[in-house]
């Protein structure tokens, strides 16, 4: 079978970049297309009906007709393309909707001029086809190959995202709205300060979440300093002093930054064995000189869709969330803040929601998932990347070869896809469970307020124990108990409490003891 598109390209110019999800051959043995599945990826094989595709200018049409636009190939591609060939095609028929597009990606994305007359007349047509990707709504138009750029980024930064099935089907949720309907399924009885004491917990159990999945364990003031961030999000424009003070307020003041990061970075672990000490690299982060203009395009990518207002607001946060943990900007806080980006730029595009969604606690139960989605990027560029340990800097390491277009132009298809499933995860669970527990706790305690002996400060605690215990309390506890009542009271208000949380777990299909942290 002969190759063809991004197949073809990439072994006629060498790249060695990854194969996509769907590659394209043509046999000439084959009366019929077919998609066949071909390992973890699947091929769409051409018949031999189809015109035989010899120039890689010919390839470049088809790439894009089958496999749509990969900006990181053409990056690649306009690298090292022949300009005078290129120029030719595109002079043989300049006013061909895919040579129009070819032409203007060279010049946008090279900042080159090919020597050819801008055109004059002729319909304008999109650079990204909208029926296949999400696109700003207008876009700018180019006078010189009437082609509308209708891309969310820029030539600096310029993230796309694809319109598959199902990642239009959850563009059609509405995250609040279901947590809003999810909260009223739980009837009347929720108060508003039920609700309003949940979210606050929520906020913490943010914050630790979103710690742990670092591994760290930080004292309390940077966790509380983390906390008022994650409270506060939206409140200020995104910019890059603002992200230097996010990550200021995150980290240790020993790696406190007033600038990005000026050293090569990796994320590894360290293993020792045998006496001999080396480097896990699991990730390395886009090289130092690059960042500037990176997250300036990652800047102007969220102004974009900000002023654009038209892309769903949760795709907005997943594309400038994790574009900024993998441009990796800062020595240190790069994946709380990751995290903190999604709250947000939600919170920017849908100031008039109070609640916080803990999607790093849905994250921290679904790790494995969270590793699987940041590897189908860093796996790539790992591959392709030329790096080697800084021997002078025991920290520190070399990169060889340039693949910025690696860390430019990314598909966040499944990145996006993530982000909603974590949002429904955390509604599901997180949130209906912290109410639900809170309830129980509230009802239990409305029903040992009776007992006039028990002081307030310390009714709080003993009602945790019996939440803690399902109901009942430890012989251990008892005593406890046993200074402000009897045995006889003790056992009425176990029964009362083991019904109680019954009743609570049935109706809501929660485990309440997996809530609760044990207090014995």
């Amino acid at each position: 079978m002969n190759p063809v598109g991004y197949t073809f390209l990439n072994q006629h110019y060498n790249l060695l970049l990854p194969k996509l999800g769907l590659e394209v051959y043509q046999d000439m043995d084959s009366d019929v297309e077919k998609t066949v599945t071909y390992g973890a990826s699947k091929r769409l094989v051409l018949p031999k009906s189809r015109k035989n595709l010899s120039t890689p200018y010919e390839n470049m049409l088809a790439a894009i007709k089958y496999q749509g636009i990969r900006l990181h190939f053409f990056a690649a591609i306009f690298k090292v393309v022949d300009e005078k060939e290129l120029t030719a095609f595109i002079a043989d028929k300049p006013m061909a909707q895919l040579n129009r597009v070819i032409w203007y990606l060279y010049e946008w994305l090279t900042n080159k001029r090919l020597d050819l007359s801008a055109l004059t007349s002729g319909n304008y047509v999109q650079l990204f086809d909208d029926r296949f990707y999400f696109t700003l709504t207008e876009g700018v138009r180019d006078k010189r190959t009437r082609v509308v750029n209708n891309a969310i980024g820029t030539k600096d930064f310029c993230p796309t995202v694809r319109k598959t099935p199902e990642i239009v089907k959850l563009s059609e949720t509405d995250v609040y709205q279901t947590a809003y309907e999810e909260v009223q399924r739980l009837g009347k009885t929720i108060s508003a300060d039920v609700i309003g004491r949940s979210i606050n917990y929520l906020y913490t159990k943010e914050t630790r979440s979103s710690t742990e999945i670092e591994n760290e364990k930080p004292d309390k003031k940077r966790m509380q300093r983390f906390l008022n961030a994650i409270k506060n999000a939206g409140l200020f424009e995104l910019s890059k002093d603002k992200l230097i003070d996010i990550q200021n307020q995150i980290v240790a003041e020993n790696v406190r930054a007033s600038d990005y990061r000026t050293i090569e970075i990796y994320v590894g672990t360290t293993i020792q064995k045998y006496g001999i000490v080396d480097e896990d690299v699991h990730y390395v982060g886009a090289k130092a000189e690059q960042l500037e203009s990176m997250m300036s395009g990652l800047l102007r990518t969220h102004d974009n869709l900000m002023l654009d207002g038209k892309i769903p607001s949760l795709i907005h946060a997943a594309v400038i969330s994790f574009a900024e943990v993998y441009i990796h900007p800062f020595d240190d806080g790069n994946g709380r803040i990751h995290r903190y980006l999604i709250h947000d730029v939600m919170k920017q595009r849908e100031p008039a929601h109070k609640f916080i969604i803990p999607i790093s606690a849905a994250i921290l139960k679904n790790t494995e998932r969270y590793d699987e989605v940041l590897e189908s990027i860093s796996k790539p560029i790992m591959a392709m990347l030329d790096w080697e340990l800084d021997a002078e800097n025991g920290n520190g390491i070399i990169i060889n070869n340039d693949i910025d277009y690696m860390y430019r132009f990314p598909d966040y298809t499944e990145h996006v896809k993530f982000v909603y499933e974590m949002m429904n995860f955390a509604i599901s669970n997180d949130l209906i469970e912290e109410i639900c527990l809170l309830l129980v706790f509230d009802i239990i305690k409305k029903s040992m307020d009776q007992i006039e002996d028990i002081p307030n400060m310390k009714l709080d605690t003993l009602v945790s124990i019996i939440v803690s215990g399902g109901g009942t309390v430890s012989k251990r506890k008892r005593a406890m108990f046993l200074q402000y009542l009897d045995e006889e009271q003790l056992i009425e208000i176990e029964q009362k409490s083991i019904k109680i949380i019954s009743e609570i777990q049935e109706k809501f299909d929660i485990n309440i003891q997996n809530l609760v942290i044990k207090t014995d």
